[in-house]
């Protein structure tokens, strides 16, 4: 019987970053077990289905504040009782409170009733990479909680639990880290994409014998003609990314000011570039993302005349393989989001890193690029600029650097494959 493997992840609203994990993880079991069924729980199954090709369900039952599932229960506050019972348990003190937990509860035994079903006779459920142990998004009763339940899932079910190039984000609530490291004690396997990320976990004896494997995202499959290496030219061509950070439109902790800061900085970043001759390409790795990069060319826009507004491009791509193309077409890549630097590694691209998070930071101290890292707060058009002519005239020596250390990684990433599903077929 063909073997049968489940992923778990927080995915499926246009994180390019997180698909290009499910990409490599797909590819990786492919090349290893070519008849496996292989099955997505994500936060968005229809997305999951229509980008990788692969039957998709929730990956929890309920959806909360800053983590909402798509075909998921309707929301257990807003539906279920007709409208006079709903008035009527509005007028009683905590009563709708209650209520709404009830509705959760309920929610949530179902979802875990039907995906124990789902997953019965399994070989494998692997969570997926990414930055998972986390409650930033939904907190402790989020993706912590997530984890935990299908970490038990799996063992009852007879599967092998195993974790893959986790990061660690953020664990505020003790509840978190609780959920979090149970899970972690179910797994088979686990391995962490940075040091860093071990020991935010917080439990030395459970995790520090194991392993430091990158990202999955440097296991991405390649094209058959990888991107040429940039070569040394006075006017580099320059990708640049913004993200949503801090906007109240999408971000857990809004502040209008910062997000207005985070844009305007890179705006005038990619005014000065264009208006000194460079293209610049503007590019996105996040759904929520596009808004920020055309307020961004909007008022960059605003800076310029005709000749430098004609330099700046915006192109029209959807996927992965979209945005890996815009990366091969530029020189250096000027990016907020984790993914958005290390796709453009992947491509052989040096980065400017514009550090939203500790981890953006520590990747660029793993690539040996510290210098390049700017925090989000801090980041000042001028000294952008400045740091992007040391990079431009130094352009060869250190792509040399970023493919040679991008190819090391995706050796790692392969040979974890190996390790979990068996060698690679030849």
């Amino acid at each position: 019987m063909p073997a049968r493997i489940a992923f778990i992840s927080p995915t499926g609203y246009g994180n390019l970053g997180d698909a290009a994990i499910i990409d490599s993880l797909i590819d990786g079991i492919r090349r290893r077990i070519p008849d496996a069924g292989i099955v997505g729980f994500t936060m968005n199954p229809s997305d999951t289905r229509e980008r990788h090709g692969i039957p998709a369900f929730t990956c929890t039952g309920v959806s909360l504040r800053d983590y909402e599932v798509r075909e998921a229960p309707a929301d257990p506050g807003r539906a279920g009782a007709p409208a006079p019972a709903r008035r009527a348990l509005a007028a009683i003190p905590g009563a709708r409170r209650a209520y709404r937990f009830a509705r959760l509860a309920v929610a949530e035994i179902r979802h875990r009733r039907l995906s124990a079903e789902r997953i019965r006779g399994f070989d494998w459920v692997v969570v997926a990479g990414g930055g998972q142990l986390d409650d930033f998004w939904g907190g402790a009763f989020g993706h912590p909680y997530a984890l935990l339940r299908w970490g038990q899932l799996a063992r009852r079910a007879g599967a092998r639990y195993v974790i893959l190039s986790v990061g660690t984000g953020s664990l505020t609530a003790p509840l978190s880290a609780r959920f979090v490291r149970r899970a972690l004690a179910l797994a088979d396997y686990r391995s962490f994409r940075d040091g860093r990320s071990r020991e935010l976990v917080g439990d030395p004896g459970l995790v520090r014998d194991d392993p430091i494997v990158p990202d999955l995202a440097y296991g991405l499959p390649l094209g058959p003609t990888p991107a040429a290496a940039p070569a040394a030219t006075a006017r580099p061509t320059v990708g640049v990314s913004p993200m949503a950070f801090a906007d109240p439109r999408f971000w857990p902790e809004k502040d209008r000011e910062r997000h207005r800061r985070h844009v305007e900085s890179l705006a005038a970043l990619a005014a000065r570039l264009a208006g000194a001759g460079h293209e610049v390409v503007l590019f996105a790795t996040d759904g929520s993302d596009r808004r920020s990069l055309a307020e961004l060319r909007a008022r960059a826009d605003a800076r310029l005349d005709a000749g430098g507004r004609a330099r700046i491009r915006a192109p029209d791509y959807d996927g992965v393989a979209g945005l890996m193309d815009v990366l091969a077409g530029v020189d250096i890549v000027v990016a907020a989001r984790l993914h958005g630097v290390l796709l453009g590694h992947v491509a052989g691209r040096p980065a400017l890193a514009v550090s939203h998070e500790r981890k953006v930071r520590t990747l660029m101290e793993d690539m040996g690029h510290a210098r390049w890292c700017i925090d989000i707060d801090d980041f000042d058009p001028d000294a952008g600029f400045a740091r992007l002519q040391e990079i431009a005239a130094d352009l060869p020596a250190l792509a040399a650097v970023v493919r040679r250390t991008a190819a090391d990684y995706r050796r790692r990433v392969d040979a974890q494959y190996d390790r979990v599903f068996g060698p690679s077929l030849p």
